[in-house]
């Protein structure tokens, strides 16, 4: 009874962790259009990710763990911090840059998407019937958005923002298969160095004369995006994978292109139009079945 007890705990905690990531992944978009609006891009990861990754290593230390990981694991970890914080945080904000908050997060969240795909193509997972059913969705979606947002006028914005969904389903089907058994906040610290430390001649190279004019405002999301975007995001997305399934954490994040939209909307004075609602209810449909292969014990 009182493993029980502990083990609903701990399934409690992680629930807590995944809400709040859903929370700060859904706020982040239009948080980051205002600060790219002053700080490049490269630059803005730079300052966030590089202080995240040493925060992460200090809440290890002081938890008298060691910074080491097994030789084995290196592999899996060089992979997943290049697709998961270098190509995906340079993509997802120089599309982001290009576009809006939320039709950048609808496009990104395609995530879960490419991950079955990616999965069915080395031959982890079947490309099934759902598989299919969840791409077509998901094209349908994007073919949508695309027409909303004018898509001769943002071609590169939707390359880019699609680019870093394809870049983050590669990463997580890494984190599903690699055999991953480190702590998380550890892996976490890890990702943000490997992933930013490789950012920072180019951005030395191309951003030191395109700043603007960064207030407060803009260092206050700075500061929020060291503790909460780059901290804490990575440490809750990697921990709660291993314990729960990628399913269950993919149907989860479906909430967050629908909160970024509504968030642009509400706050950013943002127009909805037609083809963006249909293009939320397209793609977060083809995030569901991805998710959770409905189709499948019916055929096989």
């Amino acid at each position: 009874m009182i493993k029980n007890k502990i083990k609903n705990n701990k399934n409690l905690l992680t629930v807590i962790l995944l809400i709040f990531l859903i929370i700060v992944w859904s706020s982040v978009w239009s948080l980051f259009k205002i600060a790219l609006q002053e700080i490049p891009p490269l630059s803005f990861r730079v300052m966030t990710g590089v202080p995240a990754g040493i925060l992460l290593f200090v809440f290890v230390l002081n938890k008298k763990k060691s910074l080491s990981i097994p030789r084995e694991n290196w592999k899996s970890l060089l992979l997943i911090s290049f697709f998961n914080v270098t190509l995906w945080q340079v993509l997802m904000l120089y599309g982001l840059s290009l576009l809006g908050g939320g039709r950048a997060a609808v496009l990104a969240y395609t995530m879960p998407v490419w991950a079955t795909i990616s999965a069915g193509l080395i031959g982890y997972e079947k490309i099934n019937f759902s598989v299919t059913l969840a791409l077509i969705f998901g094209m349908i979606g994007i073919f949508s958005l695309s027409i909303g947002i004018g898509v001769l006028d943002n071609i590169l914005g939707l390359f880019l923002t699609l680019s870093a969904g394809l870049s983050w389903g590669i990463g997580t089907m890494i984190v599903k298969y690699g055999g991953f058994k480190s702590d998380g906040m550890l892996v976490a610290g890890w990702q943000q160095l490997i992933g930013v430390l490789p950012l920072i001649p180019f951005a030395l190279y191309f951003d030191l004369n395109n700043f603007g004019n960064p207030n407060y405002i803009h260092y206050l999301i700075i500061f929020y995006a060291i503790f909460f975007s780059s901290a804490y995001t990575y440490w809750a997305y990697f921990t709660v994978l291993q314990k729960f399934s990628v399913n269950i954490t993919s149907i989860s994040v479906m909430m967050v292109p629908v909160l970024a939209i509504l968030i642009d909307y509400l706050f950013m004075g943002v127009f909805l139009t037609n083809f963006d609602v249909i293009a939320v209810i397209f793609i977060v449909s083809s995030i569901f079945i991805a998710a959770t292969k409905p189709f499948n014990k019916k055929l096989d």
